[in-house]
């Protein structure tokens, strides 16, 4: 949860050096002085402040649906994982121990799907795995 956390203020901070540079700009005219261009009057400043705020907030409010619809999608499992040394099962924050597979699936994103890899399949089926060769 700490990621989401700085994502927000990092985001909110983007937000607002934004919204200080458009309003910056238009208030202190800064393509006259820049540009050396003509000063733009007072009124039509205003207006153009007025539009640039409202294109400005509505791309951002897109933005930051966008960014809390993928928020809630993603999961991530970080900080430490009790797992049991000899059978691997996963000591949950109810102090009960749960296979891998289902902890997993349900703090991720993740599906398993079972198989044997070839050392196992030896192991277990050593009669149908020296046929098959």
């Amino acid at each position: 949860m700490k990621t989401i956390h700085v994502l927000t203020i990092f985001q909110v901070s983007i937000v607002i050096l934004l919204l200080c540079l458009t309003l910056g700009n238009e208030i202190l005219d800064i393509p006259h002085y820049v540009f050396n261009d003509t000063p733009t009057s007072f009124p039509q400043r205003i207006g153009e402040m007025i539009i640039e705020i409202a294109i400005f907030f509505i791309v951002m409010a897109i933005q930051i649906g966008l960014s809390r619809k993928l928020n809630k999608r993603i999961k991530l499992l970080e900080g430490f994982i009790p797992i049991c040394a000899r059978c691997k099962k996963i000591r949950n924050k109810g102090d009960q121990w749960e296979q891998i597979e289902n902890y997993i699936t349900q703090h991720s994103l993740a599906k398993f799907s079972h198989s044997l890899c070839p050392d196992c399949t030896r192991q277990l089926y050593s009669d149908l795995y020296n046929v098959k060769k």
